[in-house]
């Protein structure tokens, strides 16, 4: 766990990765009309204490003003997105920053900032940071695990309306890699892990690291046979060493049941057989 809690101080220490970052001269003339933080949407969620959803099918699920310094505004976009806007606002109620986010701590598409007169100032193409590697391929991913559904949006946020996941990007030494934390990934049993005090969390988060160029995945912490890479492959399907497993012993207690045999662990190994019993009657099926 060292490592990852190293990589994660990387990512929230670590600004932009060279993204295009347009300055753009302030427009005295601005026609268009300023966005200003909404007192009347405030109120209506008791300041901050309940979400609201605005005509456009967004949720604000956080809002908030502190009198002479700032306000702000955390939007959920509809299912089936994953995607949070995050407003920023001056004292006098101007827009100061718009930011698109996925998973909370990674910025995707175009941020714009602008200043107090509420003329746009800057854009940066937060995209460009990226690798191979996009956000979309990181929740097929996700997907794939069975943790989401991107058709549906389930799996964005638990029963308890907490995050499911948490994404970070982050580039060392010209490598870039992404860091997909599940928020109740592991079962806390290990008395290491209890606190001094309190309650003991009852779970851990299970944290995957994916090349950002080749997508390749590994578990942080985990032994190399729990990785995702591919171990083998059968009928087309790519398996790592661990779901090979799980599929050798579902088929050959199938195959035992359908010949009458004994299923027990031990007699499925040949002691002249490295590969044992079950994979040589899956290679040959």
């Amino acid at each position: 766990m060292k490592k990852i809690f190293f990589l994660l101080t990387i990512f929230m220490l670590t600004g932009c990765w060279g993204q295009e970052q347009k300055k753009i001269k302030p427009n005295t003339k601005n026609t268009t009309m300023i966005e200003k933080f909404d007192f009347n949407i405030y109120e209506k969620t008791n300041k901050g204490s309940d979400e609201y959803t605005l005509p456009n099918g967004n949720t604000i699920f956080s809002i908030g003003f502190i009198k002479n310094k700032k306000g702000f505004q955390y939007e959920r976009l509809p299912p089936p997105s994953f995607l949070t806007i995050y407003k920023e606002y001056y004292a006098n109620g101007n827009l100061k920053l718009k930011e698109t986010y996925i998973g909370q701590q990674v910025k995707v598409g175009i941020s714009q900032y602008y200043d107090e007169q509420g003329n746009l100032i800057k854009k940066v193409n937060e995209d460009q940071k990226f690798g191979k590697i996009k956000p979309q391929q990181v929740l097929e991913f996700l997907q794939e695990k069975g943790y989401i559904n991107l058709k549906t949006g389930k799996g964005r946020v638990d029963e308890e309306g907490r995050p499911v996941f948490k994404l970070y990007f982050g580039e060392k030494n010209k490598e870039k890699y992404w860091v997909i934390s599940i928020v109740k990934g592991i079962p806390n049993t290990d008395p290491k892990n209890f606190p001094k005090f309190g309650e003991p969390p009852a779970y851990l988060p299970l944290n995957y690291v994916m090349d950002g160029e080749t997508g390749k995945v590994k578990i942080d912490g985990a032994e190399d046979k729990d990785t995702i890479s591919v171990y083998k492959t059968y009928k087309g399907k790519e398996y790592t060493q661990k779901e090979w497993e799980e599929l050798e012993e579902k088929l050959y207690e199938e195959y035992s049941r359908n010949n009458n045999i004994s299923s027990a662990k031990n007699d499925k190994k040949d002691p002249n057989d490295p590969n044992g019993f079950t994979s040589r009657f899956l290679l040959d099926d």
